[in-house]
């Protein structure tokens, strides 16, 4: 893996994660979750099939950080690709 693969960098693009989370209720209970992680500023649910969360940062953050507090509460989250263009 590739440093762009395993963190989320801080920027406006965020990064994409495909989830299993169903219910309004679980949407929220991981938002929570992840908010809490330091460094992430927005957690953003997109109305898509797989659903699909948006998660941006004001500092490097792990995927596997993200990964963790989503299997905490039985959830999936996986990161998509591919990667956003670098300017």
């Amino acid at each position: 893996m590739t440093y762009i693969n395993d963190n989320v960098i801080p920027g406006n693009h965020g990064k994409t994660f495909t989830t299993d989370v169903r219910s309004p209720e679980e949407k929220s209970k991981l938002k929570a979750a992840i908010m809490k992680i330091d460094g992430v500023a927005n957690v953003i649910f997109e109305d898509t099939y797989p659903l699909e969360v948006t998660i941006h940062t004001d500092k490097v953050v792990h995927v596997s950080e993200i990964q963790e507090k989503a299997t905490e509460l039985k959830f999936h989250v996986i990161a998509k690709g591919p990667f956003f263009p670098l300017f």
